[in-house]
C-alpha cells in the first residue's frame, strides 16, 4: 500500500544564496503543495521526528542543519525530541493549538532553557510575539525569528533586531532584495520548491512515546519509569484508560487513573495495549478502515485463546497474532515487523515456521480473523494443536464479540 503522504525538505539560504539548513515537513501525495488534511500538525510533527531518528540526518539533509516545526505545547513533551541531534537541529516554535495555562507557560520556560543547554537552536515564529507569555520566552531563548515576507514589518521592533531572522515565502528577486534589509536567512520558491525525500515511512513512524515505553519494558520493566514516560502524553493516557476498561483486559473494576491502570495491567498487558495502539495509529495513518484493524485484534485474541488450549505462552501468542495479518492490512510482512519492533525471537520463529505450534496458532488465527480459505496447512495445524472444529468455532465467536466491542 502506498503511503498517503511524503517527506519533503526546502532549502534555507544565506544572503549569498548558499544553503545553510533545510526545513523538513510532510506533504500530501494527493496535493503536494499542501499539508496533509487528515493529520493534525502535532501528529505530523511526531511522524517527522521519528523519521529523522530512524533514517538519519545524512539521508535527509546531508551535512546541513535541519529545521523542524513544533507547536509550542509539544515542547512540554520532551520525550519526542530525545533522539534528535541538538547540534544539528533548529526547533521552530509555532503558535499553540490549545489555550495554555499559566502553569504550562512557566513550565515551558524551564523546558526551553534545557533545550538551550543541550545545544539546540530555537526559532520563534513571528506570530508568537502577539502572545505576551510567548513574547517573553522568545526574547529570552530564540536564536532566530521566522517571518513570512508579508510580516517583515513586525521586525522593526528594536527588541527583535537583536535576533537572527529567517524570511520565508520569498518568490521574486525584488522580495529577496527587500528581505535582506531585515533578515539573515531566506526561504521560498525563489530559492527552491519543496523536494521529495524518497524515504518510506516505516512501521514505527510517529509513535515515539509508545516506542520509548516499549524500550523501557524490554530493558528494566520499571512501572514508575513507564508512568513518567506515558503521562507526558495526555492523549495516550486517555486512550489507555479508555482501552483497558474494555472487555479485552478482564479487569474487575473501572480504572480512573494512570497509576491504577499500570498497577492492575502489569507489564505484559501494557505491552499488549501499546502494540495494539501502534497498529491502530498505523491503520489511521494509512487510512485503513477500522474493520481491518479489528481483524488484527481478533487475530491476536484468537491466538491468545488457542495458546491457552495448547500450553503456549499467551502473551507471546497475542503479540504475534496481532501482526500475523500485517501483510494483508499494511502490505508489510509480519517477520519484518517482528524485527523492526524487536518482538521476541519465538514470535519471529513462529512467523518463519521454525516454531511449529506458534506457526500454527498464527496461521489459524489469521485465517479465521480475515476469513481466508481453510487449506491443507490449516487442517494440518488443527491436527498438530489437537483442536476440534467445534472448539475453534466457540473461540471465534467469543473473541469476535470482544474485538467488535473495542472502543475505537
Amino acid at each position: 500500500m502506498k503511503q498517503p503522504y511524503f517527506l519533503a525538505r526546502q532549502p534555507i539560504v544565506d544572503s549569498e544564496k548558499q544553503v545553510v539548513m533545510y526545513e523538513v515537513f510532510l506533504r500530501s501525495k494527493t496535493n503536494p503543495e499542501k499539508f496533509p488534511e487528515n493529520l493534525t500538525p502535532q501528529k505530523a510533527t511526531f511522524i517527522v521526528l521519528d523519521l529523522i531518528s530512524s533514517v538519519g540526518y545524512r539521508a535527509l539533509v546531508g551535512n546541513k542543519k535541519l529545521m523542524i516545526n513544533l507547536p509550542i505545547e509539544a515542547v512540554l513533551i520532551k520525550t519526542y525530541l530525545d533522539l534528535l541531534k541538538p547540534e544539528r537541529t533548529v526547533i521552530n516554535i509555532q503558535k499553540p493549538f490549545l489555550k495554555l495555562t499559566q502553569k504550562q507557560w512557566e513550565t515551558l520556560d524551564g523546558k526551553l532553557n534545557n533545550f538551550k543547554k543541550e545545544g539546540f537552536e530555537i526559532a520563534f515564529d513571528i506570530d508568537l510575539f502577539d502572545i505576551s507569555e510567548a513574547k517573553f520566552l522568545g526574547l529570552k531563548y530564540a536564536d532566530y525569528i521566522v517571518s513570512d515576507f508579508s510580516n517583515l514589518y513586525k521586525l522593526r521592533n528594536s527588541l527583535l533586531t537583536r535576533k537572527k531572522c529567517i524570511a520565508t515565502k520569498i518568490e521574486t528577486e525584488e522580495q529577496f532584495k527587500e528581505a535582506k534589509q531585515y533578515c539573515d536567512f531566506f526561504e521560498g520558491y525563489f530559492f527552491g520548491k519543496p523536494e521529495v525525500v524518497n524515504i518510506e515511512i516505516p512501521l514505527y513512524a510517529y509513535v515515539s512515546t509508545i516506542l520509548h515505553a516499549l524500550r523501557v519494558i524490554e530493558k528494566d520493566k520499571d512501572l514508575k519509569h513507564l508512568e513518567e514516560i506515558i503521562k507526558t502524553d495526555p492523549a495516550l493516557v486517555g486512550r489507555i484508560l479508555k482501552f483497558i476498561n474494555s472487555a479485552i483486559f478482564y479487569l474487575p473494576v473501572e480504572i480512573n487513573s494512570l497509576r491504577q491502570a499500570l498497577a492492575l495491567l502489569g507489564i505484559n498487558n501494557l505491552k499488549k495495549f501499546l502494540l495494539m495502539l501502534l497498529a491502530l495509529d498505523l491503520s489511521a495513518t494509512l487510512q485503513i478502515p477500522v474493520k481491518e484493524y479489528r481483524k488484527l485484534v481478533l487475530s491476536a485474541l484468537i491466538a491468545e485463546a488457542l495458546a491457552e488450549k495448547v500450553s503456549v505462552n499467551k502473551d507471546t501468542a497475542f503479540l504475534g497474532g496481532l501482526f500475523a495479518g500485517s501483510d494483508l492490512v499494511f502490505k508489510i510482512p509480519p517477520e519484518k515487523i517482528a524485527v523492526d519492533l524487536g518482538l521476541s525471537s519465538e514470535i519471529l520463529e513462529g512467523y518463519l515456521g521454525d516454531e511449529p505450534k506458534l506457526y500454527c496458532i498464527f496461521l489459524i488465527s489469521k485465517t479465521l480473523a480475515f476469513d481466508l480459505g481453510k487449506d491443507e496447512n490449516f487442517k494440518e495445524c488443527l491436527k498438530l494443536l489437537r483442536i476440534s472444529e467445534q472448539v475453534l468455532e466457540d473461540i471465534y465467536k467469543q473473541e469476535k464479540e470482544k474485538a467488535d466491542s473495542l472502543p475505537l
